[in-house]
């Protein structure tokens, strides 16, 4: 690498990011992922779709003066009734679709219970 093209690389990272989400989407985007999202969308489909992170999606929501909608938690009765499940053999996942939440929300709240977790083919860990 010359002198100069590292010159030039070294002021473009002190700068700029070189992944920042202005660089990647245009206004045009960002109005439309703020319509999709009060649309109904979620932001974690749009993460998808748009292959940023949830946390970009977010940041590009609250800029754009979109309102930010509650997260679904479980009830307490959920987790008592998804720990009984897990008990049972059923997945995190299946145990999330029935919830409407992620597994990850699931596991979390067996975590925050004191639930042991055991791997995929149902074993204690």
């Amino acid at each position: 690498m010359s002198t100069v093209l590292a010159a030039r690389t070294m002021a473009l990272t002190k700068t700029q990011k070189a992944h920042a989400l202005a660089r990647r989407l245009s206004e045009t985007d960002r109005a439309q992922i703020v319509a999709a999202y009060t649309g109904g969308a979620s932001a974690n489909q749009l993460a998808s779709d748009h292959q940023l992170a949830k946390g970009g999606i977010l940041e590009i929501l609250r800029a754009g003066g979109a309102a930010i909608r509650e997260q679904r938690r479980p009830s307490s009765e959920e987790i008592d009734q998804a720990i009984v499940d897990y008990g049972d053999g059923q997945s995190l996942a299946r145990i999330g679709d029935r919830l409407g939440v992620k597994a990850t929300t699931v596991r979390a709240a067996l975590e925050r219970r004191g639930i042991p977790r055991r791997d995929s083919h149902g074993r204690p860990r």
